[in-house]
C-alpha cells in the first residue's frame, strides 16, 4: 500500500458563514487501505468526507486524488471521477423496491448491458438482496440497506469509498457483518476513509487511525497503535484512568 491516491494540503472548510470547522487538515490515503477517523462530537470527522466529496467546498487548500485538484467540482462530478460517498443517514429511496435502488445506482452508466452485469455481481456478493428484489427499502432491516447501501456502491466500481458511520442504529451482529464487507471491499484494491463513534470496532478493521480534535489532526499512527494508546483509550475509547 505505497501508492497515495488522495491527498489533502492544507485543507480549511466550514459552513456558510458560520466558522472553520476544518483547519489546515493534512491527510492521505493509499491504494486498498482502510482508514479510520476518530476523535469527539465536533472534532470535524464528517465535515473532512463531505469536503472530499463536494457536498462542501473547502475555502482553502486542495482534495487531490490521482494527483488532480477536485475542489471547485460538484459532487457529482467527483462520483464520476471514481469516489463515492455513504452518509450516515444511508440515503436510500424508501419507496423504491431493492431491485429500482440497484438501477438508480447506476444511472450515470449509459450502457445498461453492462448496469445489468454489475447488478448481477452484487447480487452474488449479497445474496440477500437477490431475496429482497421486490422489497421496498425503507421496510427492510438496518443490516439488510446497509447491504443494499454498500452494493450500490460497488456498482459504481469506485477506487475510494468514504463512509460515514457504518454502524449507527445496527444491532452488534450486524456491524461485524458490515465491517466485514468493508474489509473484503478493501482486499479487492478499493480505498476506505471511514468515520466511526465505535472506535474500537472502526480501528479493529483499519489499516491506520487518525485521531482528531477542533478540526485538526492530532496524530496518524498504525491502527493497532492508537488502539493500545493509553492516552487515546483514556480520551476516545472509554478507558478510565486507574485511580
Amino acid at each position: 500500500m505505497n501508492d497515495v491516491i488522495l491527498k489533502l494540503n492544507n485543507v480549511t472548510a466550514g459552513y456558510q458563514n458560520g466558522p472553520d470547522i476544518l483547519k489546515s487538515v493534512d491527510l492521505t490515503l493509499k491504494k486498498g487501505e482502510i482508514k479510520c477517523i476518530i476523535g469527539p462530537n465536533g472534532a470535524g470527522k464528517s465535515t473532512i468526507l463531505k469536503a472530499i466529496a463536494g457536498i462542501l467546498r473547502p475555502r482553502n487548500g486542495n482534495v487531490l486524488f490521482n494527483d488532480r485538484d477536485l475542489v471547485g467540482l460538484e459532487a457529482y462530478e467527483i462520483m464520476r471521477q471514481g469516489i463515492c460517498f455513504l452518509p450516515q443517514d444511508r440515503a436510500l429511496f424508501d419507496t423504491l423496491n431493492v431491485s429500482e435502488n440497484l438501477w438508480m445506482a447506476g444511472y450515470t452508466l449509459h450502457d445498461k448491458k453492462e448496469l445489468k452485469l454489475r447488478i448481477e455481481e452484487v447480487l452474488t456478493v449479497f445474496p440477500i438482496l437477490k431475496k429482497r428484489l421486490s422489497q421496498y427499502a425503507g421496510t427492510m432491516s438496518g443490516g439488510e440497506q446497509q447491504q443494499l447501501i454498500f452494493a450500490r456502491a460497488i456498482i459504481l466500481k469506485p477506487q475510494i469509498m468514504l463512509i460515514d458511520e457504518p454502524s449507527l442504529g445496527l444491532a452488534p451482529s450486524i456491524v461485524e457483518q458490515a465491517f466485514k464487507h468493508i474489509e473484503e471491499i478493501a482486499l479487492t484494491g478499493v480505498s476506505i476513509l471511514l468515520v466511526e463513534q465505535n472506535a474500537r470496532r472502526g480501528l479493529s478493521s483499519s489499516h491506520t487511525g487518525v485521531v482528531m480534535d477542533l478540526g485538526q489532526v492530532v496524530f496518524e499512527k498504525d491502527a493497532k497503535e492508537v488502539l493500545n494508546d493509553e492516552r487515546i483509550q483514556e480520551l476516545y475509547l472509554g478507558k478510565r484512568k486507574s485511580k
